[in-house]
């Protein structure tokens, strides 16, 4: 009988023993918000002479433009409890270089150029353990590139790296960037104003499963 009982305990202790590590779902949103205003005034005068008369003929006009640009992308990522996880989403894209070499021998140098490639697109490497409490350990280094709006070929990107204790499921800022930009042009019959501002905003959400 104490041999039946002890071989019962044993059955039971083990799929509690063998039980795998739980999951953690990592996700890091980037947000970004540009607007950019533009208001002129413009103005003009004319001076006629008819008849021996002088009039005077005058002329304003007005320009108003306001443009708002949001994007938004996200990316994320299984870990197991304890363990790292590496995802990269991106595409290769060609890229103009242009490079000096210079002959020290003789004095001269030469320009060069050629076509290489880069990659555009969002990577994310996360180490993430779980804690007392539904709390999350996370160590994580996020990065996001894209083509610049100006159309200019640019590539601009964003990059953080961080380890913080985050709760399960809640959003967190992990940081961000703002910029601001008022100039005003004066010229001899009219006044242009332009103003622009951007701001960048990375978020983390770590969510034990």
């Amino acid at each position: 009988m104490r041999r039946l009982l002890l071989l019962i305990a044993l059955l039971v202790a083990v799929p509690t023993a063998a039980q795998s590590p739980r999951q953690i779902r990592v996700a890091v949103e980037f947000r970004q918000t540009a607007q950019q205003s533009r208001d002129a005034v413009q103005g003009g005068g004319v001076i006629i002479t008819e008849q021996g008369q002088t009039r005077g003929r005058v002329g304003a006009g007005a320009e108003s433009t306001d443009r708002r640009v949001q994007r938004s992308s996200s990316v994320f990522t299984l870990v197991q409890d304890g363990g790292e996880s590496v995802l990269t989403v991106a595409t290769q894209v060609p890229y103009q270089q242009v490079a000096f070499y210079r002959d020290y021998a003789s004095g001269s140098g030469r320009l060069a150029s050629g076509v290489t490639f880069q990659e555009v697109g969002t990577s994310l490497r996360v180490r993430a353990g779980l804690l007392d409490g539904n709390q999350v350990r996370v160590r994580l280094t996020p990065r996001i590139s894209y083509l610049a709006a100006d159309g200019s070929g640019a590539i601009e990107f964003a990059e953080a790296a961080t380890e913080l204790v985050v709760p399960s499921g809640r959003p967190v800022v992990l940081g961000g960037a703002t910029s601001d930009l008022h100039s005003v042009l004066r010229e001899l019959l009219g006044i242009t104003r332009e103003r622009a501002a951007s701001e960048s905003t990375i978020l983390l959400t770590a969510t034990a499963q």
